[in-house]
C-alpha cells in the first residue's frame, strides 16, 4: 500500500508539472507571436494580423488554439472583413493550455470582442474565417480592435470541449491557474502581469 501511495504521489506531481509547463510554454509561445507580428507590421510598413484560430474555425479535427500571422496591405476604414496574405504556416499552442474570455480589472479581451473575417488563399484555394485578432498598425501599435485602452490575454490550464474553451478548476476554491499577458495601446508590446 505504502508503495501505491508514492507512486500515486509522484504521478499526481508530474501531471500537474506539465499541464503548468504547457501553460507556461503557451504563454510564452502568444508573447513571441505578438512581438513577431508588432515587429512585422514595423518592419514591412503594413498592418499585421494576429489571428487566434479556435476548434472549428479551422478544418482541423484536433481541439487546439492556433496562431496565424497576415498581412494586410490596404486597411478598410470601417474593417469587420478585410483581405489579407497568410505569412506563415499556422502554429498550435501546446494541449493543456488556452486563451480564454474574460476581462482582468477592467482590461479588455479580444476574446470577449467581435471577431474579425480574413479572406485569404491558401493551397490555391480562396479561404475565409472568423477568427480573434489583434492587429498592429505600421508604427507598432494596435490596430483592432479599435478603441484606446490596452488589452489583456488569459492563458489557463485547460482544454476545449465542444469547440468552447474550458479551463480547468482547482480544488474547492474553483480556483484558475492562469497567466495573463497585458498589450499596450501605443506599443503594443506584451508583458506578463501575473
Amino acid at each position: 500500500m505504502a508503495v501505491i501511495t508514492i507512486l500515486l504521489a509522484v504521478g499526481i506531481k508530474i501531471l500537474g508539472g506539465t499541464s503548468s509547463q504547457a501553460r507556461k510554454t503557451a504563454t510564452d509561445a502568444l508573447a513571441a507571436s505578438i512581438e513577431q507580428a508588432r515587429s512585422k507590421a514595423i518592419t514591412s510598413r503594413s498592418t499585421v494580423i494576429l489571428a487566434l484560430a479556435e476548434p472549428g474555425d479551422l478544418p482541423t479535427t484536433d481541439e487546439r488554439c492556433r496562431l496565424g500571422l497576415f498581412q494586410v496591405t490596404n486597411w478598410p476604414a470601417s474593417a469587420t472583413t478585410v483581405d489579407a496574405i497568410l505569412l506563415q504556416r499556422w502554429q498550435s499552442l501546446p494541449t493543456g493550455a488556452i486563451p480564454y474570455g474574460g476581462d482582468f480589472q477592467g482590461i479588455r479581451n479580444p476574446y470577449d470582442l467581435p471577431e474579425l473575417t480574413i479572406r485569404y488563399t491558401s493551397a490555391g484555394k480562396q479561404q475565409q474565417i472568423s477568427v480573434h485578432a489583434i492587429a498592429f498598425t505600421p508604427r507598432g501599435g494596435l490596430q483592432w480592435p479599435t478603441g484606446s485602452d490596452p488589452l489583456v490575454m488569459r492563458i489557463a490550464e485547460g482544454g476545449y470541449r465542444s469547440g468552447k474553451a474550458m479551463p480547468d478548476l482547482r480544488g474547492e476554491s474553483k480556483g484558475v491557474s492562469e497567466n495573463r499577458l497585458q498589450i499596450g495601446r501605443v506599443v503594443a508590446r506584451p508583458w506578463r502581469i501575473d
